[in-house]
C-alpha cells in the first residue's frame, strides 16, 4: 500500500498525530471529523443509534452492532484509497 494515501486518509480522520509526527500533507489535508465538520456530525448519529439500540437489548455494547459500524469504516476506508487511486490515474490522462 502506497504510504502517502494511508497517511492522507489518516490526516483526513484525525488520526495522524501532527503535534509529534509533523508531515507535509498536514498543511493541505484536514480532519474531516473537526467538531461542527459533516463526517464529525454524522459519526455523532451514528453514535447515539448505537447507544439507543443497545438500550433497547439491554446491554452495554453489542457485537453486531460493532461489527456493523466496523465493516462501514472497512469499506470508507477501501472507497477512500481506491478513489485516491483513481485521481493519480485519471491525472494523467
Amino acid at each position: 500500500m502506497n504510504a502517502q494515501k494511508q497517511r492522507i486518509y489518516e490526516l483526513m480522520l484525525g488520526s495522524w498525530n501532527l503535534e509529534d509526527y509533523p508531515v507535509e500533507e498536514g498543511q493541505y489535508v484536514e480532519n474531516e471529523f473537526m467538531e461542527g465538520k459533516f463526517c464529525e456530525q454524522a459519526y455523532a448519529g451514528i453514535y447515539d443509534a448505537n447507544r439507543r439500540i443497545c438500550r433497547k437489548l439491554g446491554v452495554e455494547d453489542d457485537p453486531d452492532v460493532e461489527l456493523i459500524i466496523g465493516n462501514c469504516f472497512g469499506i470508507m476506508n477501501h472507497m477512500c484509497l481506491k478513489m485516491f487511486d483513481y485521481g493519480a490515474l485519471f491525472s494523467t490522462k
